[in-house]
């Protein structure tokens, strides 16, 4: 698929930042060979994408680019309570061990709960096929007689590393038969529902509710990473559908072509070059002010360039409330919500 012959390569816009900032040549970029220059090139101009993917406030609000919206989807796993389990608290070859007979512990059973007597508890460790430990502040606090039947689940799973924020609600696949969608709540809700144990209310395996947070960070290599949160558990294998708001990594080779190509192709050329102009000059000027003109101009044709026609109907819903719908939740607490957002 060729590109619009408008479109600037991540290459071009290097070669015209560093005539403008330089006093190179068209070609000023690509032939230069001090690093420390190339490398100074390099900074102020992903330094300028970051702005148009950040942007500053337009008309007193902050907007969100549509060409930053992405489609992903997950495989939420069945359950598993397949055998009998024995729990031993201390004492035996790891502390607060479970062991199962007549069956194998899935490869994901440390991301997992595993529910025992109705409690669910978290796991540290996938010792083996068979052995499982249970966290050091989670777990029965004695021993669990064998042949005990549990339920292993997994509710939690990770979103992808260039996820920036949800965009509307989860929903599945055609073939789950699924009749609502998943709608995304705050974190603190989830964790309600499930200190509550709400699942006995629920008989459905498909979640009814999701919410999204960022991880513990662990790793001092790697930045902040999100997950999200299913209630009620999941108890049958599923494709959930979302949007997501990209972070958008680096372009890496000069034929490249960044996001927002070649919609806005001056807006993205311009808050490189005011990026540069900044640190030459040591203050912002001319191209400052063309790139937010440029700004205000992008903005409002992504604004009409992706406006629904139609908002959908406009109803109270209470014509469909089911005894064991989403609705049920307002039973249990606060189901509000405004401007989008809620618990």
């Amino acid at each position: 698929m060729a590109e619009p012959t408008l479109a600037m390569s991540w290459g071009e816009i290097r070669n015209l930042v560093y005539q403008q900032s330089l006093g190179g040549g068209a070609t000023g970029y690509t032939d230069e060979t001090d690093a420390d220059k190339k490398a100074l090139i390099d900074s102020m101009c992903e330094s300028g994408l970051r702005t148009v993917y950040q942007p500053p406030p337009v008309g007193g609000r902050v907007h969100d680019w549509s060409f930053l919206y992405k489609q992903d989807s997950i495989v939420v796993e069945d359950d598993y309570s397949t055998g009998t389990i024995a729990y031993d608290h201390t004492g035996g070859t790891n502390e607060r061990q479970v062991t199962l007979s007549g069956g194998t512990w899935p490869s994901w059973a440390v991301d997992g709960m595993i529910e025992i007597a109705g409690v669910d508890y978290a796991i540290t460790t996938r010792v083996s096929d068979t052995i499982l430990v249970l966290a050091g502040n989670n777990n029965p606090g004695a021993d669990v007689a064998a042949s005990t039947s549990h339920n292993l689940h997994k509710d939690d799973y990770d979103l992808p590393d260039d996820f920036g924020s949800i965009i509307g609600s989860f929903s599945f696949a055609q073939k789950d038969n699924a009749w609502y969608a998943c709608k995304v709540v705050g974190e603190n809700r989830i964790r309600e529902l499930r200190q509550r144990d709400f699942n006995q209310n629920f008989a459905s395996g498909d979640p009814q509710f999701a919410a999204i947070r960022a991880k513990n960070k662990t790793d001092a290599n790697i930045g902040t990473r999100s997950e999200v949160l299913f209630w009620p558990t999941v108890t049958s294998t599923a494709t959930v559908s979302y949007r997501y708001r990209v972070s958008v990594n680096k372009p890496l080779g000069a034929n490249d072509y960044v996001a927002g190509m070649p919609m806005h192709a001056e807006t993205i050329l311009y808050s490189c070059l005011a990026e540069a102009e900044r640190r030459m000059d040591g203050e912002r000027g001319v191209m400052w002010e063309k790139f937010m003109e440029l700004l205000t101009s992008s903005v409002m044709r992504d604004q009409q360039d992706n406006k629904p026609e139609i908002l959908g109907y406009n109803a109270d819903d209470s014509e469909g409330r089911e005894m064991f719908s989403h609705h049920r939740l307002l039973l249990y607490g606060s189901g509000v919500t405004y401007k989008g957002q809620g618990s």
